[in-house]
């Protein structure tokens, strides 16, 4: 396979969150942390495609050994860059890897939804657009939320022209925030999220706090008990036997508004 059609998974993760430090490796459920329950189903899913590469990307900080470690045990490579300089970190992720499209994973979303991957990558193999990613009927894309469902993905070229048009601080921590806040420099595709999720604003599975921590905690633990998958509709449907964390999520999306 040529280079320019390989995709490549990228899950980003460290261990120095300033909410909530180690959230990577606290644990989740059945023993184990975010990152590993994470990668265990990436494997699961993905690890028998020849046409899609896998790494972790983390930094090169000393206290991201144990991610390093998580990604070991669960036979991920690992590739370590800057810490404050996340856009440059991807760059060098995807080359490393040797891939030019990039579907990227945040560690920090546990219930991240295994088939929208799977769209995208399909997406990706044969849309030429620079940016694909969900999005709210508004145009925002699903990265901007609190949803915690959605991937996004990115060609490689298209993170190096970002990386030479600027060096603002925002747009090299925030990877692709400079191409959907600059649409007219690139090709993007935006793919509408189901309404019913969006017309509940107050859905909140990206982990962030100590309180998501304790209620996510709860709803993986129901949802792999009643399901056992990962899912959104499975998902969704067991957040609804907890109708007061729909309130807790409101107050946590107030506070920690992206």
């Amino acid at each position: 396979m040529k280079k320019e059609d390989r995709a490549g998974i990228i899950i980003q993760a460290r261990m120095g969150a300033t909410r909530l430090p180690a959230k990577m490796v606290r644990p989740f459920h059945d023993g184990k942390g975010v990152l590993e329950l994470l990668l265990q189903r990436l494997n699961s899913r993905f690890a028998l495609r020849r046409d899609v590469a896998m790494v972790v990307a983390t930094t090169v900080n000393p206290s991201d050994d144990l991610i390093a470690e998580v990604a070991d045990k669960c036979n991920f490579p690992v590739f370590r860059g800057s810490e404050e300089d996340v856009l440059g970190r991807f760059i060098d992720a995807a080359a490393s890897a040797g891939v030019a499209k990039l579907i990227r994973v945040c560690a920090d979303n546990p219930f991240l939804d295994m088939d929208a991957l799977d769209e995208l990558i399909n997406r990706i193999t044969v849309q030429p657009h620079d940016y694909i990613a969900f999005s709210r009927s508004d145009g925002t894309p699903t990265i901007k939320t609190h949803y915690g469902f959605w991937p996004e993905v990115v060609r490689l070229d298209a993170l190096r022209r970002v990386a030479d048009t600027t060096a603002e601080k925002l747009y090299h921590e925030h990877v692709t925030n400079y191409i959907y806040t600059h649409p007219e420099g690139f090709e993007i595709d935006l793919i509408p999220i189901p309404r019913a999720i969006e017309e509940n604003g107050n859905i909140r599975l990206t982990l962030d706090t100590l309180e998501d921590f304790e209620m996510q905690r709860t709803i993986y633990a129901r949802c792999m008990e009643r399901h056992g998958r990962i899912d959104i509709s499975s998902v969704l449907e067991t957040l609804d036997t907890f109708p007061d964390f729909y309130e807790q999520m409101k107050q946590q999306i107030l506070l920690n508004t992206k």
